[in-house]
Protein backbone atom coordinates (compact mmCIF):
# COMPACT_ATOMS: atom_id res chain seq x y z
CA UNK A 1 0.00 0.00 0.00
CA UNK A 2 1.25 3.50 -0.84
CA UNK A 3 0.23 7.02 0.06
CA UNK A 4 -2.07 8.59 -2.51
CA UNK A 5 -3.59 12.02 -2.89
CA UNK A 6 -7.05 12.82 -4.18
CA UNK A 7 -8.66 16.06 -5.28
CA UNK A 8 -11.92 16.98 -3.56
CA UNK A 9 -14.42 17.77 -6.33
CA UNK A 10 -17.68 18.04 -4.40
CA UNK A 11 -18.76 18.74 -0.84
CA UNK A 12 -22.16 17.73 0.45
CA UNK A 13 -23.46 15.13 2.88
CA UNK A 14 -20.23 13.27 2.09
CA UNK A 15 -17.27 14.66 0.16
CA UNK A 16 -16.49 13.21 -3.27
CA UNK A 17 -12.88 12.92 -4.42
CA UNK A 18 -11.25 12.40 -7.80
CA UNK A 19 -8.19 10.26 -8.48
CA UNK A 20 -5.48 10.91 -11.07
CA UNK A 21 -7.47 8.72 -13.51
CA UNK A 22 -10.59 10.87 -12.91
CA UNK A 23 -12.33 8.12 -10.92
CA UNK A 24 -14.84 9.52 -8.41
CA UNK A 25 -14.29 8.04 -4.95
CA UNK A 26 -15.49 8.32 -1.36
CA UNK A 27 -13.33 8.26 1.76
CA UNK A 28 -14.77 5.25 3.63
CA UNK A 29 -13.78 6.66 7.03
CA UNK A 30 -15.73 9.87 6.34
CA UNK A 31 -18.75 7.84 5.18
CA UNK A 32 -18.53 5.67 8.32
CA UNK A 33 -18.58 8.79 10.52
CA UNK A 34 -21.63 10.17 8.69
CA UNK A 35 -23.46 6.84 9.11
CA UNK A 36 -22.87 7.08 12.88
CA UNK A 37 -21.96 3.42 13.25
CA UNK A 38 -21.18 2.33 16.81
CA UNK A 39 -18.53 -0.19 15.72
CA UNK A 40 -14.80 0.44 15.36
CA UNK A 41 -14.04 1.63 11.82
CA UNK A 42 -11.48 -1.08 10.96
CA UNK A 43 -13.85 -3.86 12.07
CA UNK A 44 -16.81 -2.23 10.29
CA UNK A 45 -15.12 -1.85 6.90
CA UNK A 46 -13.42 -5.27 6.95
CA UNK A 47 -16.69 -7.01 7.83
CA UNK A 48 -18.57 -5.17 5.10
CA UNK A 49 -15.92 -6.03 2.49
CA UNK A 50 -15.88 -9.71 3.45
CA UNK A 51 -19.64 -10.14 3.81
CA UNK A 52 -20.63 -8.35 0.60
CA UNK A 53 -17.69 -9.65 -1.48
CA UNK A 54 -16.24 -6.25 -2.45
CA UNK A 55 -13.05 -6.58 -4.50
CA UNK A 56 -9.88 -4.53 -3.91
CA UNK A 57 -8.73 -2.40 -6.87
CA UNK A 58 -12.21 -2.75 -8.34
CA UNK A 59 -14.61 -1.57 -5.62
CA UNK A 60 -12.04 0.03 -3.33
CA UNK A 61 -8.36 0.85 -2.87
CA UNK A 62 -6.29 1.09 0.32
CA UNK A 63 -3.15 2.89 1.38
CA UNK A 64 -1.26 3.85 4.52
CA UNK A 65 -1.80 7.27 6.05
CA UNK A 66 0.49 8.55 8.83
CA UNK A 67 -1.36 10.85 11.26
CA UNK A 68 0.98 13.04 13.34
CA UNK A 69 0.54 13.45 17.08
CA UNK A 70 1.65 16.79 18.49
CA UNK A 71 4.68 18.65 17.16
CA UNK A 72 6.98 15.63 16.87
CA UNK A 73 7.03 14.57 13.20
CA UNK A 74 8.08 11.06 14.22
CA UNK A 75 5.20 10.62 16.66
CA UNK A 76 1.90 9.47 15.25
CA UNK A 77 -0.38 6.66 14.17
CA UNK A 78 -0.34 4.73 10.92
CA UNK A 79 -3.88 4.23 9.62
CA UNK A 80 -5.16 2.20 6.68
CA UNK A 81 -7.37 4.41 4.52
CA UNK A 82 -10.05 3.02 2.24
CA UNK A 83 -11.30 4.93 -0.80
CA UNK A 84 -14.38 3.31 -2.31
CA UNK A 85 -16.39 3.70 -5.50
CA UNK A 86 -19.71 5.53 -5.36
CA UNK A 87 -21.51 2.27 -6.19
CA UNK A 88 -19.90 0.59 -3.18
CA UNK A 89 -20.75 3.60 -1.02
CA UNK A 90 -24.40 3.44 -2.10
CA UNK A 91 -24.52 -0.25 -1.20
CA UNK A 92 -22.96 0.38 2.23
CA UNK A 93 -25.56 3.06 2.88
CA UNK A 94 -28.35 0.73 1.83
CA UNK A 95 -27.31 -2.17 4.10
CA UNK A 96 -26.90 0.23 7.06
CA UNK A 97 -30.71 0.38 6.96
CA UNK A 98 -31.27 3.68 8.75
CA UNK A 99 -32.51 7.14 7.76
CA UNK A 100 -29.00 8.59 7.60
CA UNK A 101 -27.86 5.83 5.22
CA UNK A 102 -30.90 6.30 2.99
CA UNK A 103 -30.38 10.07 2.79
CA UNK A 104 -26.69 9.70 1.88
CA UNK A 105 -27.52 7.08 -0.76
CA UNK A 106 -30.06 9.45 -2.37
CA UNK A 107 -27.40 12.17 -2.30
CA UNK A 108 -24.94 9.91 -4.16
CA UNK A 109 -27.59 9.04 -6.77
CA UNK A 110 -28.34 12.73 -7.38
CA UNK A 111 -24.67 13.69 -7.70
CA UNK A 112 -24.09 10.83 -10.15
CA UNK A 113 -27.05 12.00 -12.26
CA UNK A 114 -25.63 15.50 -12.31
CA UNK A 115 -22.19 14.21 -13.30
CA UNK A 116 -23.66 12.08 -16.13
CA UNK A 117 -25.58 15.07 -17.41
CA UNK A 118 -22.31 17.00 -17.66
CA UNK A 119 -20.67 14.18 -19.62
CA UNK A 120 -23.63 13.63 -21.92
CA UNK A 121 -24.44 17.25 -22.66
CA UNK A 122 -21.23 18.92 -23.77
CA UNK A 123 -23.26 20.89 -26.31
CA UNK A 124 -24.97 22.69 -23.44
CA UNK A 125 -21.54 23.49 -22.01
CA UNK A 126 -20.48 24.87 -25.39
CA UNK A 127 -23.51 27.19 -25.23
CA UNK A 128 -22.32 28.38 -21.83
CA UNK A 129 -18.91 29.15 -23.34
CA UNK A 130 -20.56 31.19 -26.11
CA UNK A 131 -22.56 33.18 -23.54
CA UNK A 132 -19.43 33.89 -21.48
CA UNK A 133 -17.47 34.89 -24.58
CA UNK A 134 -20.22 37.28 -25.70
CA UNK A 135 -20.28 38.80 -22.21
CA UNK A 136 -16.51 39.32 -22.33
CA UNK A 137 -16.73 40.93 -25.77
CA UNK A 138 -19.45 43.30 -24.55
CA UNK A 139 -17.45 44.27 -21.45
CA UNK A 140 -14.34 44.91 -23.54
CA UNK A 141 -16.29 47.17 -25.88
CA UNK A 142 -17.52 49.13 -22.86
CA UNK A 143 -14.13 49.27 -21.10
CA UNK A 144 -15.22 47.00 -18.24
CA UNK A 145 -12.53 44.83 -16.59
CA UNK A 146 -12.79 41.22 -17.76
CA UNK A 147 -9.83 39.56 -15.98
CA UNK A 148 -11.86 37.26 -13.72
CA UNK A 149 -14.35 36.36 -16.44
CA UNK A 150 -11.55 35.39 -18.82
CA UNK A 151 -9.99 33.16 -16.16
CA UNK A 152 -13.38 31.49 -15.61
CA UNK A 153 -13.89 31.03 -19.34
CA UNK A 154 -10.50 29.36 -19.76
CA UNK A 155 -11.31 26.97 -16.90
CA UNK A 156 -14.62 26.02 -18.51
CA UNK A 157 -12.88 25.46 -21.86
CA UNK A 158 -10.39 23.10 -20.22
CA UNK A 159 -13.22 21.15 -18.57
CA UNK A 160 -15.03 20.82 -21.91
CA UNK A 161 -11.84 19.69 -23.62
CA UNK A 162 -11.39 16.96 -20.99
CA UNK A 163 -15.02 15.84 -21.19
CA UNK A 164 -14.91 15.70 -24.99
CA UNK A 165 -11.76 13.57 -24.90
CA UNK A 166 -13.67 11.04 -22.83
CA UNK A 167 -16.58 10.96 -25.27
CA UNK A 168 -14.75 11.19 -28.59
CA UNK A 169 -12.28 8.42 -27.79
CA UNK A 170 -14.62 5.72 -29.10
CA UNK A 171 -14.59 7.01 -32.65
CA UNK A 172 -10.91 6.21 -33.12
CA UNK A 173 -10.76 3.61 -35.86
CA UNK A 174 -7.71 1.71 -34.62
CA UNK A 175 -9.41 0.70 -31.36
CA UNK A 176 -10.90 -2.82 -31.15
CA UNK A 177 -13.64 -4.46 -29.14
CA UNK A 178 -13.08 -7.90 -27.60
CA UNK A 179 -15.33 -9.37 -30.30
CA UNK A 180 -13.09 -7.89 -33.03
CA UNK A 181 -10.02 -9.60 -31.52
CA UNK A 182 -11.92 -12.90 -31.18
CA UNK A 183 -12.80 -12.74 -34.87
CA UNK A 184 -9.15 -12.16 -35.78
CA UNK A 185 -8.26 -15.33 -33.82
CA UNK A 186 -11.33 -17.19 -35.16
CA UNK A 187 -12.54 -17.87 -31.61
CA UNK A 188 -16.28 -18.44 -31.47
CA UNK A 189 -18.51 -19.49 -28.58
CA UNK A 190 -20.93 -22.43 -28.66
CA UNK A 191 -23.57 -20.09 -30.06
CA UNK A 192 -21.13 -19.26 -32.90
CA UNK A 193 -20.56 -15.62 -32.01
CA UNK A 194 -17.11 -14.07 -31.39
CA UNK A 195 -15.96 -15.25 -27.96
CA UNK A 196 -15.57 -11.90 -26.17
CA UNK A 197 -15.46 -13.54 -22.71
CA UNK A 198 -12.37 -15.55 -23.65
CA UNK A 199 -10.63 -12.38 -24.87
CA UNK A 200 -11.57 -10.70 -21.60
CA UNK A 201 -10.00 -13.55 -19.63
CA UNK A 202 -6.76 -13.19 -21.60
CA UNK A 203 -6.81 -9.42 -21.04
CA UNK A 204 -7.08 -9.97 -17.29
CA UNK A 205 -4.13 -12.38 -17.46
CA UNK A 206 -2.12 -9.56 -19.01
CA UNK A 207 -3.11 -7.21 -16.18
CA UNK A 208 -5.45 -4.91 -18.11
CA UNK A 209 -7.97 -3.20 -15.83
CA UNK A 210 -11.04 -4.11 -17.86
CA UNK A 211 -13.36 -4.52 -14.85
CA UNK A 212 -13.55 -0.80 -14.06
CA UNK A 213 -17.01 0.76 -14.22
CA UNK A 214 -15.75 4.27 -14.75
CA UNK A 215 -13.69 6.22 -17.26
CA UNK A 216 -10.15 4.89 -17.55
CA UNK A 217 -7.40 5.08 -20.16
CA UNK A 218 -3.79 3.95 -20.45
CA UNK A 219 -1.45 2.86 -23.27
CA UNK A 220 -3.38 -0.38 -23.81
CA UNK A 221 -7.09 0.14 -23.17
CA UNK A 222 -9.75 2.82 -22.85
CA UNK A 223 -12.97 2.40 -20.90
CA UNK A 224 -15.78 4.81 -21.70
CA UNK A 225 -19.53 4.91 -21.28
CA UNK A 226 -21.45 4.03 -24.44
CA UNK A 227 -24.48 6.31 -24.20
CA UNK A 228 -26.08 4.49 -27.15
CA UNK A 229 -26.34 1.28 -25.08
CA UNK A 230 -28.01 2.38 -21.84
CA UNK A 231 -24.76 4.00 -20.68
CA UNK A 232 -22.93 0.66 -20.72
CA UNK A 233 -19.21 0.85 -19.89
CA UNK A 234 -17.34 -0.41 -22.94
CA UNK A 235 -13.71 -1.58 -23.09
CA UNK A 236 -11.74 -0.53 -26.18
CA UNK A 237 -8.41 -2.24 -26.88
CA UNK A 238 -5.62 -0.18 -28.40
CA UNK A 239 -3.20 -1.65 -30.99
CA UNK A 240 -0.58 -2.45 -28.32
CA UNK A 241 -3.11 -4.50 -26.36
CA UNK A 242 -4.43 -6.31 -29.45
CA UNK A 243 -0.88 -7.37 -30.36
CA UNK A 244 -0.17 -8.59 -26.80
CA UNK A 245 -3.44 -10.55 -26.57
CA UNK A 246 -2.83 -12.32 -29.88
CA UNK A 247 0.75 -13.11 -28.88
CA UNK A 248 -0.38 -14.49 -25.51
CA UNK A 249 -3.01 -16.71 -27.10
CA UNK A 250 -0.68 -18.10 -29.76
CA UNK A 251 1.91 -18.89 -27.10
CA UNK A 252 -0.48 -20.49 -24.59
CA UNK A 253 -3.30 -21.99 -26.61
CA UNK A 254 -2.00 -25.57 -26.38
CA UNK A 255 -1.57 -25.34 -22.61
CA UNK A 256 -5.05 -23.96 -21.94
CA UNK A 257 -6.94 -26.10 -24.48
CA UNK A 258 -9.19 -28.89 -23.17
CA UNK A 259 -11.55 -31.58 -24.50
CA UNK A 260 -14.11 -33.56 -22.54
CA UNK A 261 -15.10 -36.94 -23.91
CA UNK A 262 -18.05 -38.98 -22.69
CA UNK A 263 -16.92 -42.61 -22.44
CA UNK A 264 -20.24 -44.19 -21.50
CA UNK A 265 -23.04 -45.14 -23.85
CA UNK A 266 -25.55 -42.68 -22.43
CA UNK A 267 -27.81 -40.03 -23.80
CA UNK A 268 -24.90 -37.63 -23.54
CA UNK A 269 -23.09 -39.24 -26.43
CA UNK A 270 -21.45 -42.31 -27.85
CA UNK A 271 -18.31 -43.84 -26.47
CA UNK A 272 -15.34 -41.62 -27.09
CA UNK A 273 -17.40 -38.83 -28.59
CA UNK A 274 -16.14 -35.32 -27.85
CA UNK A 275 -19.01 -33.34 -26.44
CA UNK A 276 -17.21 -30.28 -25.14
CA UNK A 277 -14.05 -28.42 -26.00
CA UNK A 278 -12.65 -25.02 -25.22
CA UNK A 279 -10.00 -23.15 -23.25
CA UNK A 280 -9.51 -23.10 -19.49
CA UNK A 281 -8.00 -20.02 -17.83
CA UNK A 282 -7.69 -19.87 -14.04
CA UNK A 283 -10.00 -22.91 -13.65
CA UNK A 284 -12.78 -21.25 -15.68
CA UNK A 285 -13.83 -23.01 -18.88
CA UNK A 286 -14.65 -21.03 -22.01
CA UNK A 287 -16.45 -23.37 -24.39
CA UNK A 288 -15.86 -22.95 -28.11
CA UNK A 289 -17.41 -24.45 -31.23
Amino acid sequence: MILLEFKKVEEGLVSIYESETKERLINARELYQKLESKRQFSNWIKQRIEHYKFVENKDFITFNNFVKRGNDINLGTRLIEYYITIDMAKELCMVENNNIGRNIRRYFIETEKRYRNILNNTNNTNSLIDIMQNAINYMRENNIRVDNLEIGLNEVKEDVKELKSKLDIKIKKDYCLASDIAEQLKLYSESKIPHSNLIGAIARQLGYKISYKHYYEDDYIAIIKDITKNEYWQVYYKPKAVKKIIEWFNKNQEDIYYEIQYVNNTKKGKKGETKEKGYKIEKICYKVV
